[in-house]
C-alpha cells in the first residue's frame, strides 16, 4: 500500500494550468510518511468563485513559487508513482495541462480515483463527496479545499478502500478488485484514464517509444461505430505540425461517421499531434459528430449521453466544442 495523495487548487476554471495551491501526501506500508504543501503563483487571473471556494487571494500568492519551480520539489512524489486523487479526472487533467503549459513531458505514473472506488464499495450513501466521505469514516475534521487537507483525507480514505476490499496488495490488485483500471501518464504525452476495466479483447492504449504522439484511450477505434482493437499508428512527434488546431487536442468521436471509419478518423487526429479519448471528460476539446447525429442535435431530436455531457461542460464554461463531421474534415485541411 504505497502510493501518493495529490490535491490541487486552481485560480480559475478557463485553465487548468492556473494552480495556485498544491498538497501531497506520501503513503508507505499504509502509514503516512510524507508531506508537502506550497502556495503556487499561476500568473494567472483568479476566478471569485474559485477564491470563495478555496479563500486563496492573488495577494497571497504574489511570492510564491511558480508551478516549474515548485515540480522539482514535488517531482520525486509523483514520478514512478501510483497517484491517487477524489475525483481523479480534475486533478490528472490539472497536472497534464501543467506539464503542456511549461513544456514538461508527462511523468510516468498511474492513478486510481478514491471518488469513484467509494461509489463501488459503498453504495447508497447520500453523496461521496470528500467531506461527506470523511464524516462518513468518522476522519478527523479538515479544512475543505485545502489543498494539504484534501490530499490527506483522500490518503486516509483510500487505505479505507483498501480495509473494505478484504487484502489487497496494492493499488492494481485494489482497482483490479472493484472493476476499474489503473488510470496513468505516460511520457511522451499520452495517458489513459482511471476506468471501468475493459474485456482483455478490447486491450489498452499502448505505449510508444519517447518521442512519439500518442493516442490517450483509443479502444473506440473500429470503422463506423464498431470497437476494434486496431489502435492508430503512432506518428514521430518531427513530422507532427505543431501549429496545427488539433495539435495537443483531444478529441471524442460520437456516432458513425460518413466519409471515413473511425479509426481513420482517429488515425488523422494522431497525425496532427492530437489525441483521442473514449469518453467526454473535462480535458476533451472537441466532440466530433456522426452525420445522422448532427441532423439530430439540428432537430432538436434525442442526444446521446456524450453530447448531452458535452453540453453540459460547455455550459459550465469549459472550453468544449461540438463539431459536425464535415467541420472536422475542414479542420483536418
Amino acid at each position: 500500500m504505497n502510493y501518493t495523495a495529490i490535491d490541487f487548487e486552481v485560480a480559475n476554471m478557463r485553465n487548468r494550468a492556473s494552480v495556485c495551491s498544491i498538497g501531497l501526501v506520501e503513503v508507505r506500508d499504509g502509514v503516512i510518511v510524507q508531506e508537502k504543501y506550497s502556495l503556487v503563483n499561476p500568473h494567472d487571473a483568479f476566478d471569485p468563485f474559485c477564491v470563495a471556494v478555496h479563500g486563496i487571494t492573488p495577494e497571497m500568492v504574489a511570492d510564491a513559487p511558480t508551478f516549474l519551480e515548485v515540480w522539482q520539489e514535488i517531482r520525486e512524489l509523483i514520478e514512478g508513482r501510483t497517484l491517487v486523487a477524489h475525483n481523479a479526472s480534475f486533478d490528472m487533467s490539472v497536472l497534464r495541462y501543467c506539464m503542456e503549459a511549461f513544456g514538461l513531458d508527462y511523468p510516468d505514473c498511474t492513478y486510481v480515483c478514491s471518488y469513484l472506488l467509494s461509489r463501488k464499495i459503498w453504495p447508497g450513501l447520500p453523496g461521496y463527496k470528500l467531506n461527506q466521505m470523511a464524516a462518513f469514516h468518522r476522519l478527523s475534521a479538515f479544512r475543505h479545499h485545502d489543498a494539504l487537507e484534501d490530499a490527506r483525507v483522500a490518503a486516509l480514505l483510500l487505505l479505507k478502500c483498501f480495509e473494505a476490499s478484504g487484502g489487497a496488495p496494492d493499488c492494481h490488485g485494489l482497482a483490479e478488485a472493484q472493476g476499474y483500471r489503473l488510470g496513468a501518464l505516460f511520457p511522451g504525452g499520452s495517458y489513459q484514464t482511471f476506468t471501468s476495466a475493459k474485456p482483455k479483447a478490447a486491450g489498452k492504449g499502448g505505449r510508444g517509444r519517447k518521442g512519439q504522439a500518442r493516442t490517450g484511450t483509443a479502444s473506440n477505434a473500429g470503422s463506423k461505430g464498431s470497437r476494434s482493437t486496431v489502435k492508430p499508428v503512432l506518428v514521430p512527434a518531427a513530422k507532427v505540425d505543431e501549429d496545427h488546431i488539433f495539435y495537443r487536442k483531444n478529441i471524442v468521436f460520437t456516432g458513425r461517421l460518413g466519409s471515413l471509419t473511425r479509426l481513420e478518423a482517429m488515425q488523422r487526429v494522431v497525425n496532427c499531434g492530437g489525441r483521442c479519448a473514449d469518453a467526454v471528460e473535462l480535458q476533451t476539446h472537441y466532440l466530433v459528430v456522426g452525420q445522422k447525429d448532427f441532423l439530430k442535435l439540428q432537430s432538436g431530436e434525442a442526444r446521446s449521453s456524450k453530447i448531452q455531457k458535452a453540453e453540459r461542460l460547455a455550459g459550465a464554461g469549459l472550453p468544449i466544442r461540438l463539431i459536425s463531421e464535415q467541420q472536422f474534415l475542414e479542420l483536418l485541411g
